[in-house]
């Protein structure tokens, strides 16, 4: 049980910095937006982010558990659970990162 555990709080753990780093870059690339139509964007990101990073933990658990029923030793279970989800969580909240653009662009327009 204890591999499970720390996969999936270290692979929660570089999904939230991941969601961190791509934040500001979203907070520069959106440097021409209004308060007010940005916040929209960055609200719908964060809440994005979040389930994602909650998504990918609960993947890597599932992960390391189906690899040690097939005996594969812990630490071998979570050096291959920990990049694939975190390379995946990555990918996805930089897909939420061009949501978030689209919908602050959408307020801009039409609010």
């Amino acid at each position: 049980m204890a591999p499970k555990i720390i996969v999936a709080l270290t692979t929660f753990v570089i999904n939230i910095a991941a969601g961190v780093v791509i934040f500001f870059t979203m907070l520069v690339a959106m440097n021409g937006f209004s308060g007010s139509d940005a916040e929209w964007g960055l609200g719908v990101y964060i809440v994005l982010a979040l389930i994602i990073s909650v998504l990918m933990s609960i993947g890597a658990f599932l992960l390391v558990s189906v690899l040690l029923k097939k005996e594969f030793s812990g630490i071998t279970a979570a050096l291959l659970a920990i990049p694939v989800f975190a390379i995946v969580g990555f990918g996805l909240k930089v897909v939420c990162s061009l949501i978030g653009v689209g919908v602050a662009e959408y307020m801009r327009v039409n609010y």
